[in-house]
């Protein structure tokens, strides 16, 4: 995990920069809380369709069905998902703190 830690600390700045282009500072604590709710739920979609095609594979692998290979293409798609969503998590959870050390 350290191997990337910086890089995806870096990531999150890009995120959070973007978003302060185009969006502006939450306007309370709430539109805060609302808006990492929704990332939240969008990072558990992610990571929950990554659980679920795991276990799809799982069923392919053993019977050596061929499938098992297309699963463990949608399971990279979802973790690469997974993790630009949790870097979107990141960088409102930044956005979010710099609202409240501004007030």
């Amino acid at each position: 995990m350290n191997a990337v830690e910086n890089q995806v600390r870096e990531l999150v700045k890009v995120e959070l920069a973007a978003a302060n282009e185009k969006f502006p500072p939450f306007h309370s604590a709430h539109e805060g809380w609302a808006v990492l709710k929704e990332e939240v739920e969008e990072l558990e979609t992610e990571a929950e369709m990554a659980a679920s095609t795991l276990t799809e594979a799982w069923v392919f692998i053993k019977d050596n069905d061929q499938a098992a290979k297309d699963e463990i293409k949608w399971l990279w798609q979802y973790a690469i998902n997974a993790a630009c969503e949790a870097i979107q998590v990141a960088a409102m959870c930044q956005k979010f703190l710099d609202m409240e050390d501004k007030q």
